[in-house]
């Protein structure tokens, strides 16, 4: 038997506000559909594919449970071109850092280790996303 993944799905508290974040990182929505349960959003990166499912459940639903922030999931990775303006681009639209930008090696698949630049920034709703890209240049 074959596993093929699919999508990573997080529950949210305002469905709307998190599809508008998640375009910012070059996602797009894909699908949106309510069912008995409550309402997702799947959201799609066009260069890679990789898929989350952004589901909303109300109170009153049978699968609801008072969410605590950030505990839905740990944290999402993603290689950028450069850390430190995607940490600003993040922080306007809506996220807040939860680690300052740091020099540092990392893996990337594909790439193998070297010398880069990480940072996390949480979005709305308190989920980490680490941002991984070459270190910043440094002045002549």
């Amino acid at each position: 038997m074959k596993v093929r993944p699919l999508y990573t799905g997080l529950r949210v508290r305002n469905l709307d506000h998190l599809v508008r974040f998640y375009r910012v990182l070059g996602f797009r929505q894909t699908l949106r559909m309510k069912t008995g349960l409550g309402e997702a959003a799947q959201m799609e990166h066009p260069s890679t594919g990789f898929t989350i499912e952004l589901n909303y459940f109300p109170r009153g639903s049978p699968v609801f449970e008072p969410l605590r922030k950030g505990t839905e999931m740990d944290h999402f990775g993603f290689e950028v071109d450069d850390v430190d303006a995607w940490v600003t681009k993040l922080v306007n639209a809506g996220g807040k850092v939860s680690v300052k930008a740091y020099d540092t090696p990392i893996w990337i698949r594909g790439k193998g280790t070297f010398d880069g630049r990480a940072a996390y920034v949480a979005d709305p709703d308190g989920i980490w996303i680490e941002l991984m890209g070459p270190q910043a240049r440094k002045p002549k």
